[in-house]
């Protein structure tokens, strides 16, 4: 009966963390600097066991940004993904970084390197409304 009750107690201790995702590190914004972007049809994220800069996501739907406004922290790639039916572009208002005509599916990566403020649009659809930043800090 002990035996019993030492199992049951070490499943119920265990229990808890089950199923349990590690915490994702909070984005921080870039600001306006030196920016690198690649375009890619299929991002190619890969599993690593060290450690590895860290990847935000921007949606870019029928005529939203999803968030508009995100903070990432210095060397983040921000990764812009077309997921709504229409085309678009992105283009950074100081022109550190563009990309024309994205379809669905489609994604465009810029890294920060530089702190600041990163103010961009869809060319197609600002007057839509289609207007985001990202601020990157130290």
């Amino acid at each position: 009966m002990r035996r019993y009750a030492v199992v049951c107690l070490a499943f119920l201790v265990l229990l808890p963390s089950c199923g349990t995702t590690p915490s994702q590190a909070t984005p921080t914004a870039v600001t306006t600097a030196p920016a690198v972007g690649t375009a890619s049809a299929t991002p190619a994220l890969t599993a690593s066991p060290s450690p590895t800069p860290s990847v935000a996501i921007i949606e870019m739907g029928d005529n939203f940004f999803d968030p508009a406004q995100l903070t990432v922290k210095v060397g983040t790639t921000v990764r812009w993904k077309v997921v709504g039916q229409s085309t678009h572009d992105l283009a950074a208002r100081d022109g550190s970084f563009i990309e024309r005509t994205m379809s669905f599916g489609q994604t465009f990566s810029v890294t920060f390197s530089q702190a600041g403020r990163y103010p961009y649009l869809c060319m197609q659809h600002e007057g839509d409304g289609m207007v985001g930043v990202v601020t990157v800090i130290d």
